[in-house]
């Protein structure tokens, strides 16, 4: 797996997706000026079919069916280990 963009904002975000076409996002709920839902909202509006995992610090109980709802493929914890986010990164990418 290779990092080819951040960004902190949607509009970046969109951009640098659109540009590097990537095979994933990893997307967190907060963007300055934004959420990470909106971000998924635009990629859905933009008709960009991209597998996004959310690594959020937000309970999970709260924030994980609004994102799926959104179009997010799945949500994962940032106190996940390493080990399970890349177990994460891999469902997002096999459907």
């Amino acid at each position: 797996m290779t990092v080819c963009g951040e960004a902190d904002t949607v509009i970046d975000a969109l951009n640098s997706i659109k540009l590097k076409q990537p095979d994933a996002a990893i997307i967190d709920l907060i963007l300055i000026g934004s959420c990470g839902q909106e971000l998924i909202k635009s990629l859905r509006a933009h008709q960009i079919k991209l597998p996004v995992l959310v690594l959020s610090m937000h309970d999970e109980n709260l924030y994980a069916e609004r994102v799926l709802r959104a179009g997010a493929k799945g949500y994962i914890s940032k106190l996940a280990s390493p080990v399970e986010v890349l177990k994460a990164i891999n469902r997002v990418l096999a459907g």
